[in-house]
């Protein structure tokens, strides 16, 4: 559904993205003309594997989950998204199928930028080339951080670190410690460490146990992060 765009900002969220640093205003008016905002349900994709996508794409509010699957359904999230995220650069290299998906985990509005319009303003403003380069090779250095955790690191610190970083995004200070305020099951935690959801239950259940986590209501507690920094800190002096 297509919604109304006055409630965004569209030339500041497209002024201030590291792809469209620098370009002149000329620039940053066609992107913004050629824009429109959709609304999105929660569970919808913005795309999915073996799809072929004619635009890039800003993450305006929700959150968003990018992953991989293998032909018999097993599935990886490399990582949830949050608001002022683009994405879909892929897009812009032709007519190839998209190896990942992108499912929304939230309601959320996302900005759309036609794919011509990208790539006739690269043509016209070759900086915005320079810009997509710098940012993929960021973005990239990520990934393969991420999969060095996944080769290198036991199931217990990936766990460890997902909910460390999730704590810089989600944690809200409290009583007993810092809430994890962001809806996440047993079973993404599955996805998003690529563990099978009785291995994620059983140390769950640990951590409780020895009073690292808690539970209120389906949301978690940090309550000991020295604990959890000692999960992932000891993998990295073993290795």
């Amino acid at each position: 559904m297509t919604i109304d765009a006055g409630q965004y900002n569209i030339d500041k969220i497209i002024r201030e993205f590291p792809w469209f640093s620098h370009l002149p205003h000329k620039a940053l008016q066609k992107l913004a003309v050629s824009a429109q905002i959709k609304r999105y349900a929660t569970s919808d994709y913005l795309y999915r594997v073996g799809e072929k996508t004619s635009s890039v794409y800003c993450l305006l509010s929700g959150r968003l989950r990018i992953s991989v699957s293998s032909h018999m359904g097993q599935e990886f999230a490399l990582t949830d998204l949050d608001p002022q995220y683009w994405l879909g650069e892929a897009a812009l290299t032709g007519d190839q199928a998209r190896i990942q998906e992108a499912q929304l985990q939230t309601d959320a509005d996302i900005l759309l930028i036609p794919r011509s319009v990208m790539l006739t303003t690269g043509e016209e403003f070759p900086l915005l080339y320079r810009n997509l380069f710098y940012e993929n090779l960021l973005r990239s250095r990520k990934v393969l951080e991420l999969m060095a955790g996944i080769a290198f690191y036991p199931l217990r610190a990936r766990l460890a670190g997902r909910l460390l970083v999730l704590r810089l995004d989600y944690g809200v200070p409290c009583d007993e410690g810092d809430l994890l305020d962001v809806h996440l099951s047993q079973s993404d935690f599955a996805r998003l460490c690529l563990g099978s959801l009785q291995r994620i239950n059983k140390i769950f259940r640990e951590w409780i146990g020895r009073g690292v986590l808690k539970m209120q209501g389906d949301k978690y507690i940090l309550c000991d992060i020295p604990s959890l920094e000692h999960e992932v800190n000891a993998q990295e002096i073993e290795n």
